[in-house]
């Protein structure tokens, strides 16, 4: 019951108002969030120098599907690169001379979903609004996310799908049904079609996902688990399908990934890179020129026979150098891993200036008080779940210290913990969820990436997620230092 009091009239305050304005205080305070993302976003698109580079090839991938039809070169097929982030920019190529702010408009609407989603996620963490801005504030000001956004490269929309999918994932974990699992297992599909790496992730949810519905559904455990599981993959195959059917047509294979990956593991694994790393002084910058004129003189990729060669070439060489260096390749791995998460960017020039040494520095002081404020945060959140005596006592007590009615049913020991937390509100649940995904997902990068070629820039799509966690943990700081005042 509502308590009552001068401040309404002796009245019973409805249930649904203090939610009610909740819910409007929270909508307020995102569409402010998003008010200030906007400049922060737009202002990095001005740059004079964004979108004039296409290192990896979209905007010609795009060109070519505006003009030819094909997703290629001409009406050659490929599947060096993965679709979606192509056929998103032909319509801003469409525009023609306006084909720069097309893009731009592209990347910014993709940047504010991005903070939106992260805001929102935030708050159904249990950070509270504090929390939720201070998640949003740090996924839009990310370096790593600005700098993306300037470049004609998949990281603006692969963190976007990263962090939808998380938000996908948390539905779905904490109120399991085949609706939510489909939605998980979409939105993870569109991930892999953004960026490959995202598939162990996938496939490792696939394998969470009906655990946590079986530990949520305490009637039918096994029931839900199967509904949970079906969905999923029958979602995540559904959206990953196109690609693979459309492969199998033209290379003879139902490639649902690239034919990039021997390139990438080559690149991190080759004679040239190994030697570099047993002579050049520590931090200096390796040119992959000499591998580059070795690759091409190989096998051509302009048909798609020669493009499946290729990659398998640079496969075969890849573990050949791999298994003729066994020692040099698990020093390559810690380098790796440590390139993958190191706080400051690596140098890319040799004669680098002082302006660029400034931004380089600047980008690893963010990252030095970022980065264990997220791992500080996992903790926070995982902990979060485990205050079971509180949640019980949320179960039996009202906000008025007065006793539910819910205390006098009888009790019934075989409720799981997770489902408990969830009646409790508060974020508990859904917090501890949260924190799994993201050790899931940031283990499954950081594995692909321990063999494959890994630099700062492969974690972009994960700072959405890692600001959620930093967040986590910076509240913690915060209350920590006020209770010492």
């Amino acid at each position: 019951m509502a308590a009552s009091g001068p401040g309404n009239g002796g009245q019973a305050r409805p249930p649904s108002e203090p939610n009610h304005c909740g819910r409007r205080a929270a909508a307020w305070l995102l569409a402010v969030t998003l008010v200030v993302t906007l400049p922060v976003r737009a202002g990095v698109l001005l740059v004079p120098g964004a979108f004039q580079t296409d290192p990896d090839g979209y905007r010609v991938l795009a060109w070519n599907l505006l003009e030819h039809g094909t997703l290629g070169r001409g009406a050659i097929p490929t599947a060096y690169r993965p679709p979606l982030y192509p056929l998103l920019l032909t319509p801003a190529l469409a525009l023609g001379p306006l084909e720069r702010a097309g893009i731009g408009i592209l990347h910014l609407a993709l940047g504010l979903a991005t903070v939106g989603i992260t805001y929102r996620l935030a708050g159904r963490w249990g950070l509270g609004r504090r929390g939720a801005l201070a998640a949003a504030l740090l996924a839009a000001c990310d370096p790593l996310l600005l700098a993306g956004s300037a470049l004609v490269m998949t990281e603006t929309l692969a963190a976007l799908l990263a962090v939808a999918s998380l938000a996908c994932l948390t539905a779905a974990s904490e109120r399991p049904s085949p609706r939510r699992a489909a939605a998980a297992g979409a939105a993870m599909a569109l991930a892999v079609l953004c960026r490959p790496t995202f598939l162990p992730w996938t496939f490792l949810a696939a394998i969470f996902l009906p655990w946590l519905a079986a530990r949520t559904r305490a009637a039918t455990p096994v029931r839900a688990a199967l509904g949970v599981a079906a969905s999923f993959a029958a979602a995540a195959a559904l959206v990953l399908a196109p690609w693979a059917l459309r492969n199998q047509l033209q290379f003879g294979r139902p490639i649902v990934t690239t034919t990039h990956g021997g390139y990438t593991l080559l690149l991190g694994n080759n004679p040239y890179f190994y030697e570099h790393l047993r002579s050049a002084p520590w931090g200096s910058v390796w040119l992959a020129d000499k591998l580059q004129d070795d690759l091409a003189r190989r096998a051509p990729r302009n048909t798609p026979a020669g493009e499946l060669a290729a990659d398998r070439a640079a496969y075969d060489l890849a573990w050949e150098t791999i298994r003729g260096e066994p020692a040099t390749f698990a020093y390559s791995c810690a380098v790796r891993v440590g390139r993958l998460w190191s706080p400051l960017p690596h140098q890319l020039s040799p004669d680098e200036g002082l302006r660029n040494r400034s931004a380089r520095y600047g980008v690893g002081l963010w990252y030095a008080m970022e980065l264990p404020l997220a791992l500080l945060g996992l903790a926070v959140l995982w902990r979060g779940a485990s205050r079971w005596k509180e949640a019980d006592q949320a179960d039996s007590t009202g906000e008025n210290g007065e006793t539910s009615q819910e205390a006098f049913a009888p009790p019934v020991p075989d409720r799981p913990r997770w489902q408990a937390a969830r009646r409790a509100g508060a974020g508990v649940m859904s917090g501890r969820i949260g924190a799994l995904w993201i050790a899931i997902l940031a283990a499954s990068v950081t594995a692909v990436h321990t063999v494959y070629w890994a630099d700062m820039r492969m974690r972009t799509p994960l700072m959405p997620a890692l600001a959620l966690a930093a967040s986590a943990g910076l509240g913690w700081v915060v209350s920590l230092s006020r209770r010492r005042k």
